[in-house]
């Protein structure tokens, strides 16, 4: 005898060698048919059914993203095609009870429960429960249907099918709401990334993130989109340049800067900062800051300048007061900067939990940190990577951190003593000092995950690694 999902599958099969029948059959087709005849009818590239499928699919929701791992052309215009005869229904809540489509690339319950590798039958409850969590409307009125996307451009150009899409949506934007909640850049764009809000609601993205190296002005034309993200709850802008016929023309530079810096004031949401070699930030941290509505949680600024009124803001500005996370690396600090840092981490001993200080720190400076990093007793992770420290100088960092009980991770940078007058690494000297540190850490406590860098190697580009085993680079063993 058959098993029931057996028999599931040859009715399935059946229907979609007769597309004529199986696009009748919607009307009167049981529910928990949908998903695996949906599934089936998108392997197979069934465009024509996928688009009736669509107009009559009888849940809340379509987590079709899951389904399109690389997106086609072709069936993209079949489910948006589908979507459009859901549109053109004089009343659609009558037959179908789509509410969403949702075209992120993530992985959902919904077909892992209705294909059967999930455990348990498919009651109501577990239906429920295996419908992707869905925001709620940002507009109510025409809309028949709302589209969920989460994009990644990592090309200069856009894709076909983003093409397609975009255009499709913006013909239709007096029906249709289009909620973003993570947009990521990964190239200079050659089209205007201004244009692509077009279709979104701003203040739907939750997360944006710059990663391609844009340049000033590119930055600048987007900032008007960046203002009406209100909702944004993480900010990450990697590498902004200045253009070399910039670097002489300070008033294009300040216009530029203005226009970009000025959007901070409509940020309030933000909890988590990532500001990496963005060169707009010195003098201008308080405006980045200050109109924030609730403490930053994480914040980080790489590869920058800072100048004392900044650093100074960061010691008496509310928006740090609950940081767990902190970042402050290859950026040029004076002597009082550095004296500030030393206050910004008396304010952070009660919430910090991760502490990344890399390339600013010096045998002359570093005193200056240890009494409030000792108190700082909730981290779990800390990176001393890339400053140029002696022995001496890190036997005092590892008696500070030694009482430090909630330490998970901890990286620290090889001792200047382990380099030859080239700066290459002398493999003996690199052993027995590294371990010789590490003793004085376990005088106090059992060390979980300790790791001492050394500069990248000069032969072979690697770094060096010291952990609770000796190992080194590839031309060193």
């Amino acid at each position: 005898m058959s098993s029931p999902s057996s028999l599931k599958l040859l009715a399935i099969k059946s229907l979609l060698k007769d597309e004529a029948l199986a696009i009748c059959a919607l009307k009167t087709l049981p529910m928990e048919l949908f998903p695996p005849l949906f599934q089936s009818a998108f392997d197979g590239k069934q465009t024509n059914i996928l688009r009736a499928m669509v107009a009559a699919w009888p849940f809340r929701c379509l987590p079709v993203g899951a389904l399109m791992k690389t997106p086609e052309l072709d069936t993209l215009k079949a489910i948006l095609g589908g979507l459009d005869l859901l549109i053109k229904q004089e009343d659609p809540r009558r037959s179908c009870k789509l509410e969403v489509l949702d075209l992120r690339d993530a992985q959902h319950k919904f077909w892992n429960v209705w294909a059967g590798s999930e455990h348990g039958v498919c009651s109501p409850d577990v239906v429920s429960e295996s419908q992707p969590s869905v925001c709620q409307p940002i507009q109510r009125g025409k809309q028949v249907v709302t589209v969920m996307v989460n994009l990644s451009l990592n090309s200069r150009d856009l894709c076909e099918s983003l093409k397609y899409f975009h255009w499709w949506a913006k013909q239709r934007k007096d029906v249709l709401q289009v909620i973003c909640q993570k947009l990521e850049f990964g190239a200079l764009p050659d089209y205007n990334p201004l244009k692509l809000l077009e279709v979104f609601e701003p203040i739907s993205i939750q997360v944006l993130e710059v990663n391609g190296k844009w340049d000033l002005r590119t930055l600048a034309l987007f900032a008007p989109g960046l203002g009406q993200m209100r909702n944004l709850q993480k900010l990450i802008l990697n590498e902004i340049l200045t253009l070399t016929e910039w670097i002489t023309n300070r008033e294009i530079q300040e216009w530029y800067s203005r226009e970009i810096i000025i959007q901070f004031s409509q940020l309030n949401k933000l909890q988590h900062l990532y500001l990496n070699g963005v060169s707009i930030l010195n003098e201008r941290l308080d405006q980045v800051l200050r109109y924030l509505e609730h403490p930053l949680e994480t914040l980080a600024i790489t590869r920058c300048m800072l100048s004392e009124s900044d650093m100074r803001y960061l010691t008496q500005g509310p928006s740090i007061l609950q940081l767990t996370y902190l970042e402050i690396s290859s950026v040029t600090l004076s002597d009082l900067s550095h004296a500030l840092l030393g206050r910004l981490l008396e304010r952070l001993t009660a919430t910090l939990q991760t502490l990344k200080l890399k390339g600013i720190l010096t045998d002359l400076n570093i005193g200056i940190l240890l009494p409030a990093l000792s108190q700082c007793t909730q981290l779990v992770e800390v990176s001393f990577v890339q400053n140029f420290l002696s022995v001496s100088s890190l036997k005092k960092l590892l008696q500070h951190t030694a009482h430090l009980k909630q330490l998970n991770v901890e990286m620290y940078p090889a001792p200047v003593e382990v380099y030859d007058h080239a700066g290459h690494v002398l493999p003996v000297r690199f052993a027995q000092h590294c371990s010789g540190l590490l003793e004085t850490l376990r005088g106090v406590r059992k060390p979980n995950k300790v790791f001492f860098f050394s500069k990248r190697c000069l032969r072979c580009w690697r770094f060096c690694v010291y952990d609770l085993k000796v190992n080194l680079c590839s031309c060193l063993e």
